[in-house]
Protein backbone atom coordinates (compact mmCIF):
# COMPACT_ATOMS: atom_id res chain seq x y z
CA UNK A 1 0.00 0.00 0.00
CA UNK A 2 1.28 3.53 -0.98
CA UNK A 3 0.95 5.98 1.61
CA UNK A 4 0.74 9.60 1.61
CA UNK A 5 2.48 11.54 4.39
CA UNK A 6 3.08 15.31 5.31
CA UNK A 7 6.42 16.12 6.35
CA UNK A 8 5.88 15.66 10.10
CA UNK A 9 4.44 12.11 9.60
CA UNK A 10 7.79 11.26 7.77
CA UNK A 11 10.15 8.30 10.09
CA UNK A 12 13.18 10.37 8.55
CA UNK A 13 15.29 7.39 10.05
CA UNK A 14 13.31 4.72 7.99
CA UNK A 15 13.62 6.92 5.28
CA UNK A 16 17.06 7.70 5.15
CA UNK A 17 17.96 4.24 5.65
CA UNK A 18 15.40 2.82 2.79
CA UNK A 19 17.45 5.93 0.37
CA UNK A 20 20.76 4.08 1.92
CA UNK A 21 19.60 0.80 0.69
CA UNK A 22 18.48 1.49 -2.69
CA UNK A 23 20.13 0.44 -5.68
CA UNK A 24 19.18 4.15 -7.01
CA UNK A 25 20.33 6.08 -4.39
CA UNK A 26 21.44 9.35 -5.03
CA UNK A 27 22.51 12.19 -2.02
CA UNK A 28 19.66 14.53 -3.20
CA UNK A 29 17.30 12.13 -1.72
CA UNK A 30 18.33 11.51 1.77
CA UNK A 31 16.21 13.86 3.88
CA UNK A 32 18.85 16.22 5.26
CA UNK A 33 19.51 17.29 1.75
CA UNK A 34 15.64 17.20 0.91
CA UNK A 35 14.86 19.34 4.64
CA UNK A 36 17.29 22.38 3.03
CA UNK A 37 16.42 22.23 -1.27
CA UNK A 38 12.79 21.72 0.05
CA UNK A 39 11.75 22.43 3.36
CA UNK A 40 8.36 20.65 4.45
CA UNK A 41 8.98 18.35 1.79
CA UNK A 42 6.20 15.37 2.10
CA UNK A 43 5.98 11.79 0.83
CA UNK A 44 4.91 8.79 -1.04
CA UNK A 45 5.90 5.60 1.17
CA UNK A 46 5.19 1.79 -0.06
CA UNK A 47 4.61 -0.18 3.24
CA UNK A 48 7.13 0.11 5.88
CA UNK A 49 9.83 2.11 3.57
CA UNK A 50 10.07 -0.53 1.47
CA UNK A 51 9.90 2.14 -1.73
CA UNK A 52 9.71 6.14 -1.76
CA UNK A 53 9.11 9.04 -3.67
CA UNK A 54 9.71 12.66 -1.98
CA UNK A 55 7.32 15.14 -3.10
CA UNK A 56 8.57 18.66 -3.15
CA UNK A 57 5.53 20.54 -2.50
CA UNK A 58 4.89 24.47 -2.66
CA UNK A 59 1.36 26.50 -2.35
CA UNK A 60 1.21 29.27 -4.36
CA UNK A 61 -2.07 31.68 -4.51
CA UNK A 62 -3.98 28.58 -2.81
CA UNK A 63 -2.62 26.38 -5.72
CA UNK A 64 -0.79 23.38 -4.58
CA UNK A 65 2.01 22.30 -6.70
CA UNK A 66 5.25 20.06 -7.26
CA UNK A 67 8.78 21.44 -8.27
CA UNK A 68 12.02 20.48 -8.41
CA UNK A 69 13.73 21.97 -6.11
CA UNK A 70 17.19 24.20 -7.58
CA UNK A 71 20.54 21.67 -6.92
CA UNK A 72 19.02 18.63 -6.98
CA UNK A 73 18.83 17.28 -9.86
CA UNK A 74 17.09 13.92 -9.80
CA UNK A 75 14.61 12.64 -7.73
CA UNK A 76 11.40 9.98 -8.02
CA UNK A 77 10.96 6.94 -6.64
CA UNK A 78 13.91 5.20 -5.08
CA UNK A 79 13.62 1.28 -3.59
CA UNK A 80 15.44 -2.09 -3.99
CA UNK A 81 16.42 -3.15 -7.54
CA UNK A 82 14.01 -6.42 -6.96
CA UNK A 83 10.93 -3.73 -6.38
CA UNK A 84 11.86 -1.45 -9.37
CA UNK A 85 9.45 -2.08 -11.95
CA UNK A 86 6.86 -0.13 -14.34
CA UNK A 87 3.81 -0.74 -12.01
CA UNK A 88 5.91 0.41 -8.96
CA UNK A 89 7.02 3.56 -11.12
CA UNK A 90 3.38 3.98 -12.05
CA UNK A 91 1.57 3.00 -9.18
CA UNK A 92 3.31 6.20 -6.96
CA UNK A 93 2.72 8.42 -10.35
CA UNK A 94 -0.60 7.74 -10.22
CA UNK A 95 -0.62 8.10 -5.70
CA UNK A 96 0.54 11.82 -6.32
CA UNK A 97 -2.56 13.52 -4.84
CA UNK A 98 -4.58 15.42 -7.08
CA UNK A 99 -4.59 18.30 -4.30
CA UNK A 100 -1.04 19.33 -6.65
CA UNK A 101 -2.90 20.84 -9.16
CA UNK A 102 0.43 21.47 -11.48
CA UNK A 103 3.55 18.86 -11.73
CA UNK A 104 7.30 19.59 -13.02
CA UNK A 105 9.54 17.17 -11.26
CA UNK A 106 12.61 15.18 -12.59
CA UNK A 107 12.83 11.52 -11.89
CA UNK A 108 15.99 10.10 -11.42
CA UNK A 109 17.47 7.53 -14.58
CA UNK A 110 16.41 4.62 -13.07
CA UNK A 111 12.23 5.41 -13.13
CA UNK A 112 11.55 5.38 -16.84
CA UNK A 113 8.49 5.35 -17.17
CA UNK A 114 6.96 3.83 -20.80
CA UNK A 115 3.18 4.46 -20.09
CA UNK A 116 2.77 7.05 -22.99
CA UNK A 117 0.03 8.52 -21.44
CA UNK A 118 2.25 10.13 -19.10
CA UNK A 119 3.93 13.36 -20.29
CA UNK A 120 7.73 11.74 -19.38
CA UNK A 121 10.46 13.64 -21.76
CA UNK A 122 14.31 12.63 -21.89
CA UNK A 123 16.70 14.50 -20.02
CA UNK A 124 20.52 14.52 -20.70
CA UNK A 125 22.83 13.69 -18.06
CA UNK A 126 26.39 12.98 -18.52
CA UNK A 127 28.81 10.29 -16.32
CA UNK A 128 32.73 8.72 -16.52
CA UNK A 129 33.54 5.89 -15.13
CA UNK A 130 36.22 6.40 -12.65
CA UNK A 131 36.81 2.46 -12.58
CA UNK A 132 39.98 2.40 -15.39
CA UNK A 133 43.22 4.37 -14.62
CA UNK A 134 43.77 7.80 -14.76
CA UNK A 135 46.07 7.02 -17.73
CA UNK A 136 43.21 5.20 -19.66
CA UNK A 137 40.28 7.85 -18.85
CA UNK A 138 42.95 10.36 -19.56
CA UNK A 139 43.70 8.61 -23.38
CA UNK A 140 40.14 9.93 -23.81
CA UNK A 141 39.82 13.46 -23.81
CA UNK A 142 39.17 15.04 -27.15
CA UNK A 143 42.00 16.92 -28.56
CA UNK A 144 40.97 20.60 -27.01
CA UNK A 145 41.13 18.95 -23.58
CA UNK A 146 44.66 17.68 -23.97
CA UNK A 147 45.62 21.36 -25.01
CA UNK A 148 44.19 22.89 -22.38
CA UNK A 149 46.04 20.85 -19.80
CA UNK A 150 49.02 22.19 -21.86
CA UNK A 151 48.32 25.83 -21.38
CA UNK A 152 47.55 25.23 -17.79
CA UNK A 153 50.49 23.52 -16.81
CA UNK A 154 52.47 26.46 -19.20
CA UNK A 155 50.81 28.80 -17.02
CA UNK A 156 51.44 27.23 -14.15
CA UNK A 157 47.96 27.45 -12.66
CA UNK A 158 47.78 25.44 -9.42
CA UNK A 159 44.85 23.48 -7.60
CA UNK A 160 43.78 24.27 -3.88
CA UNK A 161 41.13 23.21 -1.99
CA UNK A 162 38.61 25.82 -0.82
CA UNK A 163 35.71 26.97 1.24
CA UNK A 164 32.04 26.53 -0.33
CA UNK A 165 31.63 30.08 0.68
CA UNK A 166 34.33 31.35 -2.01
CA UNK A 167 32.93 28.99 -4.42
CA UNK A 168 29.47 30.14 -4.50
CA UNK A 169 30.37 33.70 -4.54
CA UNK A 170 32.86 33.21 -7.60
CA UNK A 171 30.18 31.44 -9.67
CA UNK A 172 27.73 34.65 -8.34
CA UNK A 173 30.39 37.03 -9.52
CA UNK A 174 31.07 35.12 -13.25
CA UNK A 175 27.50 33.17 -13.58
CA UNK A 176 24.74 34.33 -12.20
CA UNK A 177 23.94 36.77 -14.55
CA UNK A 178 23.54 34.63 -17.07
CA UNK A 179 21.84 31.81 -15.18
CA UNK A 180 18.34 32.78 -15.56
CA UNK A 181 15.87 32.23 -11.91
CA UNK A 182 18.03 31.30 -9.05
CA UNK A 183 17.73 34.11 -6.71
CA UNK A 184 19.80 35.32 -3.57
CA UNK A 185 17.70 32.97 -1.54
CA UNK A 186 18.21 29.96 -3.47
CA UNK A 187 22.31 30.55 -3.41
CA UNK A 188 21.58 31.10 1.07
CA UNK A 189 19.84 27.69 0.31
CA UNK A 190 22.96 26.25 -1.57
CA UNK A 191 25.19 27.32 1.15
CA UNK A 192 22.98 25.78 3.69
CA UNK A 193 23.42 22.50 1.77
CA UNK A 194 26.69 22.82 1.32
CA UNK A 195 27.68 23.74 5.00
CA UNK A 196 25.37 20.48 6.11
CA UNK A 197 27.32 18.35 2.79
CA UNK A 198 31.05 19.42 4.30
CA UNK A 199 30.07 18.73 8.17
CA UNK A 200 28.69 14.93 6.69
CA UNK A 201 32.29 14.76 5.05
CA UNK A 202 30.47 14.84 1.74
CA UNK A 203 31.83 18.02 0.15
CA UNK A 204 34.50 18.63 -2.25
CA UNK A 205 35.47 22.41 -2.84
CA UNK A 206 38.73 23.24 -5.25
CA UNK A 207 39.95 26.02 -6.85
CA UNK A 208 42.56 26.82 -9.65
CA UNK A 209 45.14 29.70 -9.09
CA UNK A 210 47.09 31.31 -11.63
CA UNK A 211 51.07 32.02 -10.42
CA UNK A 212 49.83 35.72 -8.85
CA UNK A 213 47.62 33.93 -7.01
CA UNK A 214 43.94 34.99 -9.00
CA UNK A 215 41.36 32.73 -8.69
CA UNK A 216 40.48 31.47 -12.39
CA UNK A 217 38.29 28.57 -11.76
CA UNK A 218 36.30 26.98 -8.56
CA UNK A 219 33.98 23.77 -8.53
CA UNK A 220 31.88 21.68 -5.47
CA UNK A 221 31.36 18.33 -6.01
CA UNK A 222 29.31 15.84 -3.17
CA UNK A 223 30.97 12.34 -3.18
CA UNK A 224 28.55 9.62 -1.48
CA UNK A 225 28.68 6.12 -2.27
CA UNK A 226 30.28 5.18 -5.28
CA UNK A 227 29.01 8.75 -7.10
CA UNK A 228 30.80 12.05 -7.44
CA UNK A 229 28.69 14.74 -8.35
CA UNK A 230 29.56 18.74 -9.75
CA UNK A 231 27.17 20.04 -7.87
CA UNK A 232 28.68 23.58 -8.71
CA UNK A 233 31.71 25.57 -10.67
CA UNK A 234 32.61 27.51 -13.43
CA UNK A 235 35.42 29.59 -15.06
CA UNK A 236 36.41 33.89 -15.43
CA UNK A 237 37.14 34.52 -18.61
CA UNK A 238 40.72 34.51 -18.24
CA UNK A 239 40.24 30.84 -16.59
CA UNK A 240 39.11 29.89 -19.62
CA UNK A 241 41.56 31.07 -21.89
CA UNK A 242 44.19 29.55 -19.53
CA UNK A 243 42.19 25.55 -19.47
CA UNK A 244 41.63 26.35 -15.75
CA UNK A 245 38.20 24.24 -15.64
CA UNK A 246 39.89 21.38 -17.71
CA UNK A 247 42.85 21.23 -14.98
CA UNK A 248 39.60 21.24 -12.43
CA UNK A 249 37.93 18.45 -13.65
CA UNK A 250 41.32 16.52 -14.43
CA UNK A 251 42.11 16.73 -10.96
CA UNK A 252 39.08 15.12 -9.64
CA UNK A 253 39.27 12.52 -12.55
CA UNK A 254 42.80 11.87 -11.12
CA UNK A 255 42.15 12.15 -7.51
CA UNK A 256 39.18 9.13 -7.92
CA UNK A 257 40.71 7.12 -10.71
CA UNK A 258 41.18 3.42 -10.58
CA UNK A 259 38.21 3.61 -8.12
CA UNK A 260 34.52 1.69 -8.51
CA UNK A 261 33.07 5.42 -8.85
CA UNK A 262 31.46 7.43 -11.47
CA UNK A 263 31.49 11.20 -12.16
CA UNK A 264 28.42 12.61 -12.66
CA UNK A 265 28.51 15.87 -14.36
CA UNK A 266 25.14 16.61 -13.56
CA UNK A 267 23.66 17.91 -17.51
CA UNK A 268 23.74 19.71 -19.03
CA UNK A 269 20.50 20.71 -21.92
CA UNK A 270 23.19 23.09 -22.83
CA UNK A 271 25.03 22.32 -25.87
CA UNK A 272 28.17 23.95 -25.10
CA UNK A 273 28.36 22.53 -21.43
CA UNK A 274 27.41 19.39 -22.92
CA UNK A 275 29.85 19.34 -25.02
CA UNK A 276 32.87 20.19 -22.42
CA UNK A 277 31.16 17.29 -20.46
CA UNK A 278 31.69 14.98 -23.12
CA UNK A 279 35.36 15.78 -23.91
CA UNK A 280 36.28 13.86 -20.79
CA UNK A 281 34.88 10.49 -22.25
CA UNK A 282 31.64 11.07 -20.27
CA UNK A 283 28.72 8.66 -21.45
CA UNK A 284 24.92 10.20 -22.25
CA UNK A 285 22.69 8.96 -19.74
CA UNK A 286 18.78 9.82 -19.65
CA UNK A 287 16.81 11.20 -16.45
CA UNK A 288 13.21 11.51 -16.70
CA UNK A 289 10.95 15.12 -16.93
CA UNK A 290 7.29 14.71 -15.40
CA UNK A 291 4.89 17.27 -16.07
CA UNK A 292 1.00 17.20 -15.29
CA UNK A 293 -1.09 20.06 -15.54
CA UNK A 294 -4.86 19.80 -13.80
CA UNK A 295 -4.69 23.81 -13.49
CA UNK A 296 -8.23 25.36 -14.12
CA UNK A 297 -7.89 26.26 -17.62
CA UNK A 298 -7.35 29.95 -18.08
CA UNK A 299 -4.50 29.31 -15.97
CA UNK A 300 -3.39 25.84 -17.63
CA UNK A 301 -2.61 27.39 -20.84
CA UNK A 302 -0.01 29.85 -19.10
CA UNK A 303 1.67 26.91 -17.52
CA UNK A 304 1.71 24.46 -21.14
Amino acid sequence: MIRYLKHTEIDQNKWDLCIEQSANALVYAYSWYLNIASPNWEALVLDDYLAVMPLTAHRKYFISYLSQPFFTQQLGVFTKASLLSQDILESFIQSIPKKFRFIDIQLNEQNQVLNPKLKIRKRRNYVLDLSKAYEKISKSYNTQNKRNLKKAKKYELSIQSIGFKEVVLFYKSHKALTTKGVKDADYMRLQQLMEEANVQHKLICKGVYDKSGELLASGAFLAHKNRIIFLLGNGSELGKEKGAMTLLMDSIIFLFADHKMILDFEGSEIEGIARFFKSFGAEKRNYYRLKVNRLPWILRVFKN
